[in-house]
C-alpha cells in the first residue's frame, strides 16, 4: 500500500523550511497545494519513482507557496520516497545543482525528473 502525504503536512515542511533556510513565509494557493498533494494518487502513474516525479513538478507548477516552493518540492519528494521504502542517493548539494539545472534549461518536468529519480533512488 502506498502511503501519501497530507496537505497538513506539507505545510509544516514548508515552515520549517523557511525557517530554516529564509524566505517568505506562507500558502499562497491552497486549492493549487491540493491538487498537486493529490496528483500522485489518481492512479495514473505506473510507479513510485512517476509519482514522485509527478508530485515534484505538480509544487513547483502550481506555486502554491509564496516562497520555497522547488525547496518543498524537492522535500515532499524525497519524504514521500522515504515513506514508502526508498531514499535518493545524492547529496542536497548535487540535488541542488540538478534542479536548477534542469529549471534554467525549461527540463523541471515530469519526464525528465522522473529519469533523474530513477537513476538516484535505493530502497531504504
Amino acid at each position: 500500500m502506498t502511503h501519501y502525504l497530507t496537505m497538513d503536512e506539507v505545510v509544516l515542511m514548508h515552515e520549517i523550511l523557511i525557517r530554516k533556510f529564509g524566505g517568505s513565509p506562507g500558502l499562497r494557493d491552497r486549492g493549487a497545494l491540493d491538487g498537486a498533494i493529490h496528483r500522485p494518487q489518481s492512479g495514473y502513474y505506473p510507479d513510485i519513482q512517476t509519482e514522485a516525479a509527478a508530485l515534484f513538478e505538480s509544487l513547483v507548477i502550481n506555486h502554491p507557496f509564496v516562497d520555497g516552493n522547488k525547496r518543498i518540492a524537492f522535500a515532499a519528494m524525497d519524504v514521500f520516497l522515504r515513506m514508502n521504502g526508498y531514499r535518493l542517493k545524492t547529496s542536497s548539494k548535487v540535488a541542488y545543482q540538478i534542479i536548477i539545472k534542469m529549471f534554467e534549461s525549461r527540463e523541471l518536468d515530469i519526464a525528465h525528473i522522473s529519469a533523474w529519480i530513477k537513476g538516484i533512488i535505493v530502497p531504504q
